[in-house]
C-alpha cells in the first residue's frame, strides 16, 4: 500500500475515533444531568411527603419524580377538592399525601388491574391515606363514544367502566396516566370524553408521558375540540397540561 494512502487512513480513523468519543462524552453528560435532575426532585419530593415509609419504585412505568413533585406542589397550592386519576399507583399515594396536608379533598383513582390496584390499596393503608382516595377497580370494558381511533376499525377500543363515573361531578384536576399504551391506538383519549360535561370552570387535565407522539396527539385533539390551552412540560417523560380558557 501507497505510504501516502496509509498515513490518509490512519488519519481518517484518527478522526473518526476522536468525533466517536466526542460523541460520547456529550451522552454521557446528558445521562449525567438527567440522573441528577431526577435525583434532585425526588429529594424534595420525600422533604414534601409526609409519609412515613416509602414510595414505590419510580422507574420503569411509574410516574417520574419530576412529575410527581410537580403534581405534590400543585395539588397543596391549588388545593383542589375533587380529583380523578386514571391508572394508579405512586401518583395516588403523592396526590393523597397532598391532600392530607391541604385537609380536605377526595381523589377517584381508577384502575383496571386487579394486582395494580391491591398493591395501590395496601400502600394506602399502610399510611392511613385510604380516606382520602376512593380507588375503583375494574376491567377494561368496551367504549363505545368518541375515540380517535377509528381508523383500525378491527382494534376493540377499551377503557374503563362507565359504571365508574356515575357519581362524578364537580372535577377540577383530571390526572391521565391510563390505561397502558398497548390496550389500543390513543388509549388514553375518552378520559376527557367521559368527563368534560362534569368539570368545573377552572378544572385543568395533566397528561402524563407526552414524550410519546400519541399523547401528544390526544392532548392536542382534546385542545382543540374541548377548548383547553395546552402547554407541554420537557420532564423525562413530559408532561402536558391542558386548563380551560
Amino acid at each position: 500500500m501507497d505510504i501516502n494512502k496509509l498515513e490518509d487512513k490512519i488519519d481518517y480513523l484518527c478522526s473518526s475515533q476522536q468525533k466517536l468519543r466526542g460523541l460520547i462524552a456529550k451522552d454521557l453528560v446528558v445521562v449525567q444531568n438527567r440522573i441528577y435532575s431526577q435525583l434532585e426532585s425526588l429529594t424534595w419530593l420525600q422533604k414534601r411527603l409526609a409519609l412515613k415509609g416509602q414510595l414505590p419504585p419510580l422507574r420503569g412505568w411509574a410516574t417520574s419524580p419530576d412529575v410527581l413533585l410537580r403534581l405534590h406542589t400543585h395539588i397543596m397550592k391549588v388545593q383542589p377538592k375533587v380529583m380523578v386519576e386514571f391508572g394508579s399507583g405512586a401518583s395516588t399515594l403523592v396526590i393523597a399525601d397532598a391532600m392530607r396536608q391541604n385537609g380536605f379533598g377526595k381523589l377517584i383513582s381508577f384502575e383496571h388491574s386487579k394486582l395494580y390496584g391491591e398493591n395501590t390499596l395496601e400502600n394506602l393503608e399502610e399510611e392511613f391515606l385510604q380516606p382520602w382516595v376512593d380507588l375503583r377497580v375494574g376491567d377494561l370494558e368496551t367504549w363505545s363514544g368518541d375515540h380517535l381511533n377509528i381508523e383500525n376499525t378491527d382494534e376493540p377500543r377499551l377503557w374503563y367502566p362507565k359504571s365508574f363515573l356515575e357519581d362524578l361531578e364537580c372535577i377540577e384536576m383530571i390526572w391521565v396516566d391510563g390505561p397502558p399504551a398497548a390496550t389500543c391506538q390513543y388509549a388514553r383519549y375518552p378520559a376527557l370524553p367521559a368527563l368534560f360535561e362534569r368539570l368545573t370552570a377552572s378544572a385543568q387535565v395533566w397528561m402524563d408521558d407526552t414524550v410519546r407522539q400519541e399523547e401528544k396527539d390526544i392532548c392536542q385533539r382534546w385542545a382543540e375540540d374541548y377548548g383547553f390551552d395546552l402547554e407541554y412540560f420537557p420532564l423525562e417523560k413530559g408532561l402536558g397540561i391542558l386548563s380551560r380558557k
